[in-house]
């Protein structure tokens, strides 16, 4: 009916489905599995896409191929098995989701749809494409909703359904709403024109991106129904619980014999085996006495399951043996694996192709074990074997990776991380390293300049520091790029926090995370013994930093006003850091906690230093701490005739921009994440928001020139009513409150520069979500303190009912 429908419609169409994926995320499923190929109720999960575009009248398919081509062409054939008909494009280098199609080009000579192989959905395809045609589209992207959207592209579109916004793989702060791209397309052949041929080319980053700049009719149709990306072992597991959960509108190839128990032929059970659906058990399997089969269970072909064991949530692939009393509870078995008695392996592990493992040994949750490995009888396997476990969220968060000292970030993990790290540079490149006083951290430090000596890379050691003093000299020594460890103390867990910095002194790209992640995910590591890597040690860089900076100052003017400061700071390296700069300025400093008071201590300002020299808190003579816009307000002051260009993030108020216009400094809006502010200006040596003691002393110097005490400089700022609330918001709730916040606030004029903007007649609101925490942050600015606490209130409310 449906393929007559087409027919009747419009033009005839042909697909291509994208099969080259290696599911590097899925291993050690796909360590000789292709992608599409990873079994779904004993099917290829390619083998539900055939289907679903068989049932939609395309039956003209390319195929296209790149990591282990022949598992997918030796089963599929010509397609003919399945009522379809296949032509393959084998890629021996990456081209990309775009080149892939390019590839295709002499087939696709109409329009046609593109769809991946390793997705299981049930949409309706036609519905989709009746769209596409009543719109003239170039190009329609086929969206669906997901609670957490930052893998995928984010798509907003307007009431017509054309597209408005595309952000490929979002940050939080950056998600716009919970609408993404499924990655099918409906395309007209013109589409190719626009693809270089023998080039990585990639739709979301470059093709859809080209045509929005360009006004081509690029439309999204939003469709319900089922999808999901197979794209983790989480997923993996959950789309076969949905498919015996009846969730998914696709066929289930076996009988069911009662409610949610499917059986294939020639099974054989004893009749004292207990089954609870819902299950699904293949051919040739043998369940023998007193056998137990809980819920969402999936037992592949040829699989034997010896007496008295119990199974739950297990999902076997085929030909695999599992001995007399063993407990399989949660666990995912790839081929050939033969498991013997009294076995017990836990929730979330992974057994790979060929493996076996020993009686009465214990297999930990979440442990992960590739090919061909064996485990020893009784052993307790607690970690993954050869390679590490996947880690079940992103290793970097707002400012670098953060965990518990010894307990989340070890020596053995920095080892790794280096490691990892190390893959992406060429050999013979140079990394700096420094690391704050805390013993830990200067161990951690040597583990890391360890592991990239041994991956063919050279390191200086810059010794004791903080991060402005790193960035300062990757770019004075040349290096490539940098990593600082430091031990935060602030609570009562001691955090390490390790930093990452780019050769212009920068905060690593997200893109470069990314890449740094999947190469510590994969384990992909370089040991060469015949190219060791450099050590040098170089402990002249704060020298040089101190004396760089002091050609920055009005020194004249602040040795004569003859400062007295009160200084809150860590004891162990402010002190001596700063004494030479601080005598030859002339500046007097007491070290204490600022509650033993300012003006007790007759200082003229009283600082609170963080600890990695990034940020501090300034205090009147007074004793009056600044605001965040006062503070942010006199660094501006203090940067005028110095610097040309800023970023300010777009949750600084209006009336700093203004001010920074006064002083002839160009400001850029930008997102809050360090990086984006600094960018701005990279060229700079000092960045005065992201080095507290660089801006201090800035700040020294202006209020030197100016010869007023801090309490009477404030009185000339302008004021600013701004408010700041957090609300809590699961993470899988996140995309479906930036998505309302827009539909609520279509037609006012929003920004969306970093999370959502919305600009009122009583001011602003920022809609922020936090990449690290489950919460959303909410600031505002009102006329007065009480609207802007009205606006932050009112949309703090609003979120928790989106929820």
């Amino acid at each position: 009916m449906l393929a007559t429908m087409m027919k009747e419609e419009g033009k005839k169409m042909k697909a291509v489905i994208m099969a080259g994926g290696k599911g590097t995320r899925l291993r050690p499923l796909t360590s000789h599995t292709p992608k599409p190929m990873v079994p779904l109720l004993n099917r290829p999960c390619m083998e539900y896409t055939i289907d679903l575009l068989k049932k939609h009248g395309i039956t003209e398919i390319a195929v296209t191929l790149q990591y282990l081509p022949d598992v997918i062409r030796d089963t599929f054939g010509d397609g003919s098995r399945y009522g379809v008909s296949f032509v393959y494009f084998e890629e021996t280098t990456p081209l990309g989701t775009a080149g892939s199609v390019k590839n295709c080009a002499d087939f696709l000579d109409e329009r046609f749809l593109v769809i991946s192989g390793d997705t299981l959905t049930d949409i309706d395809l036609t519905a989709a494409i009746r769209f596409h045609e009543q719109n003239d589209a170039l190009a329609t992207l086929i969206l669906t909703r997901v609670e957490t959207p930052l893998e995928f592209g984010v798509v907003m579109t307007d009431e017509r359904g054309r597209i408005t916004r595309f952000l490929e793989k979002p940050s939080w702060a950056e998600v716009f709403s919970d609408t993404v791209n499924t990655g099918m397309y409906v395309c007209e052949p013109e589409v190719l024109s626009y693809i270089e041929e023998k080039k990585e080319v990639d739709f979301s980053k470059e093709i859809f991106p080209y045509f929005l700049q360009e006004q081509k009719p690029l439309y999204g149709y939003e469709a319900s129904g089922y999808w999901s990306d197979i794209g983790s072992l989480e997923v993996y597991r959950q789309a076969q619980f949905d498919l015996l959960d009846g969730r998914v509108n696709l066929e289930i190839k076996a009988q069911e014999i009662a409610p949610r128990i499917f059986l294939e032929n020639h099974v054989r059970v004893d009749s004292s085996v207990r089954l609870e659906g819902p299950v699904y058990i293949s051919e040739n399997v043998h369940l023998q006495a007193g056998v137990e089969v809980g819920p969402y269970t999936v037992l592949g072909d040829n699989t034997v399951v010896s007496s008295g064991s119990k199974l739950s949530r297990a999902i076997f692939w085929e030909n695999n043996v599992i001995g007399k009393k063993t407990e399989i509870t949660g666990t995912t078995l790839c081929r050939n694996v033969r498991i013997a008695d009294c076995v017990q392996t836990g929730d979330g592990a992974v057994i790979g192709d060929n493996c076996l493992i020993g009686a009465k040994s214990v297999v930990k949750a979440g442990v992960k074990i590739w090919p061909d490995k064996e485990v020893g009888e009784s052993a307790i396997v607690t970690t993954s074997l050869i390679y590490g476990m996947k880690q079940t969220k992103n290793l970097f968060g707002n400012s670098g990776i953060k965990g518990i000292g010894n307990i989340d970030i070890t020596p053995e993990f920095v080892t790794r991380l280096a490691a990892a790290y190390a893959y992406l540079q060429k050999p013979g490149s140079k990394i700096a390293l420094s690391a704050c006083s805390h013993p830990f951290a200067q161990l951690l430090k040597h583990s890391i300049m360890t592991s990239l000596c041994s991956s063919g890379i050279d390191t200086v050691d810059l010794g004791v520091g903080n991060s402005p003093l790193i960035r300062y000299g990757v770019r004075s020594l040349a290096c490539i790029g940098g990593i600082h460890v430091f031990m935060n103390e602030n609570g009562d867990e001691k955090e390490i926090v390790l930093q990452f910095i780019d050769q212009k002194g920068l905060p690593i790209s997200r893109d470069m995370e990314r890449k740094i992640e999947n190469a510590y995910w994969q384990e992909t590591y370089v040991r060469n013994l015949h190219h060791l890597g450099e050590l040098h040690v170089e402990h002249q860089v704060q020298e040089a930093y101190l004396r760089a900076l002091a050609e920055q100052l009005d020194v004249p003017s602040i040795q004569r006003q003859r400062f007295h400061l009160l200084i809150d700071s860590e004891t162990r390296f402010f002190p001596t850091f700063l004494a030479p700069l601080l005598h030859d300025l002339g500046v007097t400093v007491t070290y204490g906690a600022i509650q033993d008071g300012i003006s007790k201590k007759k200082a003229d300002l009283g600082i609170r230093l963080d600890k990695n020299g990034e940020a501090f808190a300034l205090f009147t003579e007074e004793g009056a701490k600044l605001s965040t816009e006062q503070l942010l307000a006199l660094q501006l002051l203090a940067c005028s005739g110095r610097h040309k260009r800023i970023g300010l993030p777009v949750s600084a108020p209006a009336e700093l921009e203004h001010l920074a216009g006064l002083l002839q400094i160009e400001v850029v809006r930008t997102k809050v994440a360090p990086r984006a502010m600094m960018e701005v200006a990279s060229d700079e040596r000092f960045h005065p928001l992201f080095d507290a003691v660089y801006s201090l002393m800035s700040i020294l110097s202006y209020l030197a020139q100016e010869e007023k005490p801090l309490s009477v400089l404030l009185e000339l700022l302008p004021a600013c009513h701004m408010e700041r609330k957090t609300v809590f918001c699961p993470w899988g709730a996140k995309g479906k409150v930036m998505r309302k916040v827009l539909e609520e606030n279509k037609g006012k004029l929003l920004e969306l520069v970093d999370g959502i903007k919305v600009y009122d007649t009583n001011g602003w609101v920022l809609i922020l979500p936090d990449s690290e925490d489950s919460h959303v942050r909410v600031i505002s600015q009102g006329a007065t303190a009480e609207t802007a606490a009205t606006l932050a209130s009112s949309y703090a409310r609003r979120i928790a009912e989106y929820q």
